[in-house]
């Protein structure tokens, strides 16, 4: 009956092997090993008994129950695991091609279940196999050495995977008939050292002659302390070792998935370098082009700069006292102006507008053949094997967006947003008849406003007094309203220029930023994950503790 303390451990453990499970099993960690752990919580406690072939392990186990039931031999003699438990009478039930059950009428098996492993070390590489496979159900491991070459490298390094398993072990010294009395301190000396060095500690150390115990010598064999040393651990520690023996599979687990988990992470994170390199070419692309859409604006306001300029010059030859007489043939003066100063700047002035829809296109295109460039030179993507499906799927995408990509569509698209931006403006016929003649439109308005100036202008006297600041009255309102068309196409670039920035970014991400969403969230889940299992690493080994 257990005590309400070790009840409380029992259920701790057990809600802390159900998380375990269920996060192994999301990483992808193989869970076999905790879930038999989780099963064998029910059933006896397993004593299994390890070690190199050749050890005297079936010999061993003979001694303990006093009976020729295992084969011995100086050959590996156990090719499957031989799980030894109580019976009322000897019966041999095979369970599978590596497992049989042995029950036995001795009383040591009431309370316990021997294990007996092939053993490791052998030519036989499927016996170490099986014994490894079955090490993780352990509840104690009691690992024999021979007393003729103790403790092997090759049997420090099987301890220390035992050790990686949180199992508790008992050493176990066979075949001392074979040594002195000083030869046998001397390697149990060596043992000592060998097993503090190994496992961190000393454990429980035991020298018998299994030999002695099968001749009858009972008392020399030492078998009876190595017996009493189990009922001993099956009487006060039974408990706690069969719940602290889940735990350690649990931990090892843990610490198995992290490798996986840094190469998953290391994975993801290379793969969003090229996500970021994405955004940062997108970033940079975007003040370029601001910046150097500047000089694209500046050459299409130019043409307004020059009209004004044609302008001035045609108001100093014709407004003048010499010529007062043409002034007042308005129809003569309007299209003197027109001929003098706008024609042809119509179409300047269009041209220029195009020109820069057309370096936008350009520009978006120039965006799709660097990033694919960028791609292309990722070391990761030289090799197509080396290469993420997520970095596959932009790659894909933006080869695709450059295949389709029609500039000269692209440009009367932004043909159309200059026109939509300048609706509501002066120039709001330019969605009716276009750019040029609008502007022509415009110029001609402007050659009516100027030349109204003049219109009441009568007689030498007062022409002599009042023409030179009509003449100044007439350039200020060119450059105003020039200013004012110069303004109104200024800004319907500028908002041009903004809607295709806001365009080009959504169609760019649109290329990439879906892939790289997914491996934000594997990369933030991988995260997760590492920290969970980390988390239930340490309360295994500090429920271990609990436990003493």
């Amino acid at each position: 009956m257990l005590d309400s303390k070790t009840l409380a451990l029992a259920q701790d453990v057990r809600a802390l092997l159900a998380r375990g499970l269920d996060a192994l099993a999301r990483v992808g960690i193989e869970t076999e090993p905790l879930k038999q752990a989780l099963l064998d919580l029910e059933g006896p406690f397993l004593l299994v008994v390890a070690g190199e072939f050749n050890s005297g392990k079936s010999s061993l186990l003979n001694a303990l129950l006093g009976g020729d039931f295992l084969k011995e031999g100086v050959t590996p003699t156990t090719d499957r695991i031989n799980l030894i438990g109580y019976g009322p009478e000897p019966k041999l039930e095979p369970q599978s091609p590596e497992l049989v059950l042995i029950l036995l009428p001795h009383p040591l098996l009431k309370d316990v279940r021997l294990v007996d492993t092939p053993g490791t070390n052998a030519i036989l590489q499927h016996h170490q196999v099986l014994t490894e496979k079955f090490l993780p159900r352990a509840d104690l491991i009691l690992f024999v050495t021979s007393a003729d070459r103790p403790f092997t490298q090759s049997e420090a390094d099987f301890l220390n995977f035992i050790r990686s398993w949180g199992k508790k072990v008992a050493l176990v010294i066979n075949k001392i008939d074979l040594l002195t009395e000083a030869e046998l301190r001397q390697v149990l000396e060596f043992v000592q050292k060998g097993a503090d060095q190994t496992l961190g500690h000393i454990p429980p150390i035991f020298s018998v002659s299994a030999r002695r115990a099968r001749q009858g010598n009972a008392a020399q064999s030492h078998i009876p302390e190595l017996e009493a040393h189990i009922r001993q651990v099956l009487t006060r520690e039974a408990a706690l070792l069969k719940l602290g023996s889940p735990l350690g599979v649990l931990a090892r687990l843990c610490e198995e998935a992290r490798p996986a988990l840094e190469n998953k992470l290391k994975e993801a994170e290379k793969q969003l370098a090229t996500c970021r390199e994405l955004d940062n070419l997108l970033r940079r692309h975007e003040e370029r082009t601001r910046r150097d859409f500047s000089g694209q604006v500046a050459l299409a306001l130019q043409a307004i700069d020059e009209v004004r300029s044609r302008g001035e010059r045609w108001l100093d030859e014709k407004v003048r006292f010499s010529k007062f007489l043409e002034l007042l043939q308005s129809s003569k003066l309007k299209q003197s102006f027109i001929d003098d100063v706008v024609k042809g700047a119509n179409q300047d002035i269009e041209r220029r507008v195009l020109e820069a829809m057309n370096w936008l296109a350009k520009r978006d295109r120039e965006l799709l053949e660097d990033a694919l460039s960028l791609l292309r030179e990722a070391p990761g993507l030289r090799q197509t094997e080396q290469v993420g499906s997520e970095e596959r799927a932009i790659a894909g995408n933006l080869e695709e967006a450059l295949r389709s990509f029609d500039a000269e569509a692209e440009a009367i698209q932004l043909r159309d947003f200059i026109q939509e931006s300048l609706r509501g403006t002066a120039l709001a016929e330019v969605g009716v008849m276009g750019l040029g003649l609008t502007i022509l439109l415009v110029a001609q308005k402007i050659a009516f406003d100027i030349l109204g100036i003049f219109a009441t202008v009568f007689g030498a006297i007062l022409a002599t007094s009042i023409l030179p600041r009509r003449k100044e009255t007439a350039k200020a309102r060119l450059r105003e309203r020039l200013a004012e068309l110069r303004s109104t196409l200024e800004r319907a670039l500028s908002e041009t220029l903004d809607t295709e920035m806001q365009r080009t970014r959504e169609r760019f991400n649109s290329l990439y930023r879906t892939p790289c969403a997914r491996l934000e969230s594997s990369r933030d889940t991988t995260l997760a994950q590492m920290q969970q299992t980390d988390a239930l690493r340490q309360e295994a080994l500090e429920l271990r503790r609990r436990m003493g």
